[in-house]
């Protein structure tokens, strides 16, 4: 793979936990080619991964050492994150699909998320973190996102401005953290 870096950044300071909007299929499944899906809020990598570490950890019963992301789309390219005293390393691969990051661990096999634009309608959001959340996801990310994206999305609810997320989603997410 290849590896790229820049950051103008600091890793000495470590970030605010924003809590993530995420969603995980029922188990870490071998044949899975994704365990779930995750749904920034912005394209900042040190305001996105902190919430998203700790997350995966609590989720997985182990701490993550490494994600691995595409460069194109974030707004910085930090190489480590300190969360909750420990540093994480972060590979921006250009090789690495973009709609998808994977978090490795000394022991567990590797989690696969499908990483879902933070500028995506809200109703599309949501169809792809449900079908990232099935049952052994047999769908490459890409997929995922290329099959929503060909889907008109229903009209997002009345009491919900564009761009946030719906009030179901908040509560299956908070469900399945």
């Amino acid at each position: 793979m290849a590896w790229m870096t820049s950051s103008s950044r600091s890793f000495e300071a470590e970030p605010s936990i924003v809590s993530p909007r995420l969603r995980w299929g029922p188990s870490l499944s071998r044949r899975a080619l994704v365990h779930g899906a995750w749904w920034p809020r912005s394209n900042d990598p040190l305001i996105e991964l902190p919430g998203l570490i700790v997350n995966v950890d609590e989720w997985c019963g182990d701490a993550a050492i490494c994600l691995m992301l595409a460069p194109h789309g974030w707004e910085d390219r930090s190489v480590r994150i300190r969360v909750r005293g420990r540093v994480v390393r972060v590979g921006w691969y250009t090789t690495q699909p973009g709609a998808m990051l994977t978090a490795t661990f000394p022991e567990l096999p590797n989690v696969h998320l499908l990483i879902i634009p933070f500028d995506t309608d809200p109703v599309r959001a949501e169809a792809a973190m449900v079908m990232a959340a099935g049952q052994a996801c047999a769908v490459p990310a890409q997929e995922i996102l290329a099959r929503v994206s060909h889907n008109p999305p229903a009209s997002p609810p009345t009491d919900v401005p564009p761009g946030q997320e719906s009030r179901r989603m908040r509560a299956g997410l908070d469900a399945n953290a």
